[in-house]
């Protein structure tokens, strides 16, 4: 075993990722027995600052079977230890959530979608002594995380786009084959218990007090002020009733519920660098319910700015498209139209503005701010408030809110009538 040099004083090597690991994640993986582990190689598999409720580490394996010659293998290790700080994703299931939708629900997209690839193939997963999720690594495969701080183009998101439209309806053929799967897939990230602890509360609530006070200073925008902070006062309704389930009206579909740029893998043409192909990793928020939900949630942390004031036409040129062809090749009966779809995601379009204050200020951040980001910031409300307060300085920040808080605000004036 060794350690790559330049990285011996950048993390702590787990006992637990020995021999014997890796020899069980291979031989589950390959689905073959008699591996004997030669070598291995590790490194971290990410930037500081850019997960939060996992490490990521990055390995070269090198193996033999019985009578065979050394072969290579590269492996990702996704290492979710529960701390004190980590615990409420436990106490919540996320983890949980996210083993279930590797073993129970990407398999059987899978099967349904053919050659489609969702994700990055799962070789095993270990409960103890920690949660540890062992898939390929995709990035001798040519797959790479673009630059959060940027955020996509219209080519990127033309490619997460088509690859959301069949993920999306192959899930809607996945509950009419199965239609109970969906109880164990039933929440996402905003639940009656999340929404009250103190960790969300800093990361979601606070953020939202926190951007009212930086549009008062800024001339043509004081009036959201008392907007958002009619928001902030009722936080609870409002962000369960953004999430709550419209059995009437909602297209229902498997959301992702963590459609930001680090959760995306990407294929490049080897030629004109022009993204070609996407996988999605990160699947602890998964839920099924409104389709306008992932959607939404993609936008708001993930595209530039200019493409972000394209939102609707986006959906109806890169979504829409491929949603529908993907329902017809399954044989899906009832096909949405445009304006069903487009309806989901406008009902849906307060999701922006939680999304935009709590998420797009990390994404934003720039990179040597990052590198001292960690999950037990936010349960600091002072650390997390000093943290979110350089992101939201950032030009796209600044910009995005701008142009959101606008486009919303008949929309925020409808919500806050209520209370």
């Amino acid at each position: 075993m060794s350690i790559m040099p330049h990285e011996i004083k950048e993390f702590i090597l787990p006992d637990h990722l020995n021999e014997k690991f890796f020899k069980t994640s291979l031989e589950s993986g390959l689905q073959i027995s008699g591996i004997d582990i030669n070598d291995f190689q590790i490194t971290l598999g990410s930037q500081p600052g850019d997960n939060y409720t996992s490490t990521i580490y990055r390995i070269k394996v090198i193996y033999k079977q019985k009578n065979s010659e050394n072969k290579e293998i590269f492996l990702i290790v996704k290492s979710i230890p529960i701390d004190e700080h980590r615990a409420v994703i436990e106490q919540f299931g996320f983890v949980d959530k996210e083993i279930n939708v590797y073993i129970e629900i990407l398999p059987k997209l899978s099967k349904i979608l053919g050659d489609t690839p969702i994700a990055p193939k799962c070789f095993h997963i270990f409960r103890e002594p920690h949660r540890n999720i062992v898939f390929q690594d995709m990035k001798p495969l040519g797959y790479k995380v673009a630059s959060r701080q940027i955020g996509l183009d219209e080519e990127h998101l033309k490619v997460t786009l088509n690859k959301v439209a069949k993920f999306h309806a192959a899930s809607i053929k996945l509950l009419k084959e199965d239609p109970a799967i969906e109880k164990n897939y039933c929440e996402g990230f905003f639940t009656e218990e999340s929404i009250v602890d103190p960790i969300f509360q800093n990361v979601f609530k606070e953020n939202i007090k926190l951007a009212a006070g930086i549009l008062s200073n800024i001339p043509g925008y004081e009036r959201f002020y008392p907007k958002l902070m009619k928001i902030y006062d009722n936080f609870r309704e409002v962000a369960l009733k953004m999430v709550e389930p419209d059995p009437d009206n909602d297209i229902k579909v498997l959301n992702h519920g963590d459609l930001w740029v680090n959760n995306f893998l990407f294929k490049y043409d080897e030629k004109d660098k022009r993204p070609i192909g996407i996988v999605f990793v990160d699947y602890q928020g998964t839920f099924f319910n409104s389709l306008g939900i992932d959607l939404n949630y993609l936008f708001a942390t993930s595209a530039q700015v200019d493409v972000l004031k394209r939102k609707i036409e986006l959906i109806e040129k890169y979504y829409y498209p491929v949603f529908t062809e993907t329902l017809k090749s399954l044989d899906i009966g009832s096909i949405p139209t445009l304006q069903d779809v487009i309806s989901q995601v406008k009902q849906r379009e307060m999701y922006n503005l939680f999304c935009l204050f709590a998420v797009l200020p990390l994404v934003s951040m720039n990179e040597e701010e990052s590198k001292t980001n960690d999950f037990s910031q936010f349960a600091d409300k002072e650390k997390s408030y000093q943290k979110t307060l350089i992101g939201m300085s950032s030009k796209r920040f600044s910009e995005s809110m701008k142009y959101t808080v606008e486009y919303l605000e008949s929309m925020i004036d409808k919500t806050i009538s209520e209370y």
